[in-house]
């Protein structure tokens, strides 16, 4: 493929996020739309990973683009020239004349400074704020290898065992080529070691009966220890994953009333939830705002999976480093799930508080405001296979984190509170 379009692509998906604050996958179809992107399927995917690999290295590029030459606030097109040029020389592939002496003209030291990193924010490529926010609840080396971690997709599967049993299941994978090993903890859940056919294109995966979950979003449901006949609301529901998971542990006895602020994303739940199996007839669909509702009648157990900053989900969507070089949004995160909780307290005897994020704003900081502000519940361990919060929180002990470099996940965080 030539390189101008190669260029001209990855330079359009970078621009849809900065100016969209879309997914990494939403930016590419939307520049494919508009500009294509080759006819071939090959030439598609291939050009797909390509940009999840620029945008992931998006800080990187920054940082050795504006040290190796005169130019500040690159363009788009200058940052996808100078990451082509790297990503060939880093695999030992020819460089065309016509790209090296651009290279040369616009960047004279670029060789030098791909060899020479010293920050290690730069050398990951995160925005140095999150670098720096983390290695105040952490040692530094542990933020590197946290990070490092987050810069690769770890793949979860779901067995939905709503529609079919968990040994057909595994079996049908092995037949497919899937190379998975099941996590001892959690009979229903395997991690995709290797693959011949992506996931999204199995018949298990079309019809229902396996769902690409993460582990820590798993765990958040395992958290709230559904059981048979409880009432159960769901705070910020939609796309009804974990709703559906909800279903699959109670064999669709429990019922749930499904809140979110989006007419649209509910629609699509309700048909998500009828592939899945689930009895949609135990399911109430609410269009609410969860900071505010009133309800008349209490519910045995609440999830608040929050609204928040996503940093823990950076390995799913490297467009989330992108949105993140506002180091305001944890904190604007932060009040809407102090009212999203402080509410759901008034509602339930028990509340699992989540959030996909690795930030303690959004987390530990969250909880302890409540605290100061709520007095009728208290924190019980959740007692699930993750890790602790962050030990500078006196809280730490009694809430988890999934942290994806020792719980191979995305990075959550997860509070039980209890009447």
């Amino acid at each position: 493929m030539n390189i101008d379009v190669i260029v001209s692509v990855l330079a359009n998906v970078l621009y849809t996020i900065l100016r969209k604050k879309v997914s990494s996958r939403k930016a590419f179809s939307y520049t494919c739309k508009r500009f294509g992107c080759g006819k071939a399927l090959l030439e598609r995917e291939f050009l797909y990973k390509l940009s999840q690999e620029f945008v992931s290295n998006y800080y990187k590029l920054l940082y050795i683009v504006e040290r190796s030459s005169k130019v500040r606030n690159p363009s788009h097109r200058l940052l996808a020239r100078a990451f082509i040029y790297m990503w060939l020389v880093e695999r030992g592939e020819r460089v065309d004349s016509k790209l090296r002496k651009a290279i040369e003209r616009d960047f004279p030291r670029i060789n030098e400074f791909m060899l020479n990193i010293d920050e290690p924010w730069a050398m990951l490529s995160y925005p140095k704020w999150l670098f720096d926010k983390l290695s105040t609840v952490m040692p530094i080396d542990e933020v590197v290898e946290m990070l490092k971690a987050m810069n690769k997709r770890v793949l979860w599967i779901r067995i939905n065992t709503l529609k079919i049993d968990v040994d057909k299941a595994l079996k049908i994978l092995s037949d497919e080529g899937v190379e998975y090993e099941a996590d001892k903890n959690i009979p229903f859940l395997v991690r995709v070691v290797k693959t011949k056919k992506p996931i999204r294109t199995l018949e298990l995966f079309k019809n229902g009966s396996i769902i690409i979950q993460d582990k820590a979003s798993v765990l958040t449901v395992l958290a709230l220890d559904p059981k048979p006949d409880m009432l159960i609301y769901d705070f910020a529901a939609a796309p009804g994953i974990k709703t559906s998971l909800i279903m699959q542990l109670t064999e669709n006895k429990a019922r749930v009333v499904a809140f979110d602020l989006s007419r649209r994303r509910l629609e699509a739940m309700k048909m998500l939830l009828n592939r899945y199996g689930v009895d949609t007839s135990r399911i109430e669909l609410v269009l609410a705002d969860s900071t505010k509702i009133a309800l008349s009648k209490k519910a045995d157990a609440i999830l608040v999976d929050a609204t928040c900053s996503s940093s823990g989900a950076i390995s799913k969507d490297p467009a989330i480093k992108i949105i993140l070089r506002d180091s305001r949004i944890p904190q604007k995160m932060s009040i809407i799930q102090t009212e999203m909780l402080l509410n759901a307290l008034k509602h339930g005897e028990r509340v699992v508080y989540a959030v996909c994020s690795i930030l303690p704003d959004e987390g530990e900081e969250v909880v302890e405001k409540v605290f100061s502000k709520e007095t009728t519940h208290k924190l019980v361990d959740p007692q699930i296979p993750a890790s602790r919060g962050y030990p500078k929180y006196s809280i730490w002990n009694k809430v988890r984190r999934t942290l994806p470099h020792i719980d191979k996940s995305e990075g959550f965080f997860i509070a039980r509170l209890e009447r």
